[in-house]
């Protein structure tokens, strides 16, 4: 055998194992933490993410990059804490993700406001299609255990995890909290378009650089957004519905906003109504946001060569 595929052998054993190990240390933490309340369960996954997972990862270098570009002018206070908050929200959220029957039956109590709701069952009620637009503000996932509990389908997309063992374990929780789930994907992609020309409902997160999307502005910057979902509400004749899940100062309950439907333009104009009325949300709860996503930058030419 060549010095090539040996090395290719001894990278897929290291993957192997690695996968591996993350599976059975996050499991492991899974069972340590389910002998507490699930209050205080949360909020130590809350910790541990931030003290310790995320400073391996690099979080906090990429927060502190998109917090100079868009806030030059932040006092090193502010951006201290919210490289503290930021990295607590998105433990929180893995956590009760991985917990959904505690989870879920804490998200039902989830505080419901904005015209949008009414507009999304009256919707509903007349068999007419509706898509609802957020980002990775609080944990979005909320809006699945609502809308189910009010005997509303909802679909959602959802991208799977690189590692195999531990993304078996993450599917099934996942699903627990609601279905149907499309990963993402053309077979998902598919399933997901006939979900919504049933007239039924499905839940899009926009917040995500896209290299093949339109150079939209995002708190003054450029982003390259996805126009998917105001081009699905187009050919649909579908309600376009922003919703934002914000948690609470305990940490645990949230507030969940239906905001009034955007209004039918072209796909450019409503997703960046979209961005906007995303970025105005995201001002209120500077900390709950995924700041540690490369949000603003550029595409490499290769990219979008084809």
């Amino acid at each position: 055998m060549s010095d090539k595929n040996n090395n290719y052998e001894n990278k897929k054993k290291r993957s192997h194992f690695s996968d591996l190990s993350i599976y059975i240390f996050v499991r492991f933490l899974l069972s340590i933490l389910s002998i507490l309340p699930y209050p205080k369960k949360i909020a130590l996954g809350g910790l541990i993410y931030q003290k310790i997972i995320s400073p391996l990862s690099g979080n906090r270098k990429r927060i502190i990059n998109n917090l100079k570009l868009i806030f030059p002018d932040l006092d090193e206070e502010k951006r201290e804490e919210l490289c503290c908050q930021v990295p607590n929200n998105i433990g929180r959220t893995f956590f009760e993700l991985l917990s959904p029957n505690a989870f879920s039956s804490v998200a039902k109590s989830a505080k419901i406001s904005g015209p949008g709701f009414k507009a999304l069952r009256d919707a509903q009620e007349q068999r007419k299609s509706v898509i609802l637009v957020s980002g990775h503000l609080g944990n979005y996932d909320v809006v699945r255990v609502v809308l189910n509990a009010n005997k509303i389908s909802v679909g959602a997309l959802y991208r799977p995890m690189s590692n195999p063992y531990f993304n078996t374990f993450y599917e099934r929780c996942i699903k627990q909290i609601a279905e149907p789930l499309f990963p993402r994907g053309r077979e998902g992609m598919g399933n997901m378009m006939r979900h919504l020309s049933k007239g039924k409902v499905v839940a899009l997160l926009i917040d995500q650089y896209m290299s093949h999307g339109e150079p939209l502005k995002f708190f003054g910057h450029t982003a390259y957004t996805a126009t998917s979902a105001a081009k699905l509400a187009l050919k649909h004749d579908a309600l376009l519905i922003t919703f934002y899940v914000v948690r609470n100062n305990d940490g645990i309950n949230f507030d969940l906003v239906f905001e009034s439907p955007v209004k039918p333009t072209s796909a450019i104009k409503m997703t960046q109504v979209l961005n906007n009325r995303l970025e105005k949300q995201i001002r209120k709860n500077m900390g709950q946001w995924l700041w540690t996503h490369r949000r603003w930058k550029s595409p490499n030419p290769l990219e979008n060569s084809s």
